[in-house]
């Protein structure tokens, strides 16, 4: 079975060591600082940075993640 792969937005893909306010289906749920990226890969490591207001209980401050980055979208800060 071949299995099917998301592709990221190449042109809004994030960049290891930035930091973007991540985002998804058009809500803006925390600002993070990308711990680990390899360019075009599927998951990228990330610390919270800040939640943003409604979402402070699920991003707590400094929590790291992995996410899925064809799911999200990055806009750098």
């Amino acid at each position: 079975m071949k299995h099917h792969h998301e592709s990221p937005d190449r042109a809004t893909m994030p960049i290891q060591g930035n930091t973007y306010t991540v985002s998804r289906e058009g809500k803006q749920l925390f600002t993070a600082i990308i711990q680990e990226y390899k360019p075009a890969s599927c998951w990228a490591e990330v610390e919270v940075v800040e939640a943003k207001t409604g979402y402070e209980e699920y991003y707590p401050l400094k929590s790291k993640m992995r996410l899925k980055v064809a799911m999200y979208s990055f806009q750098q800060d």
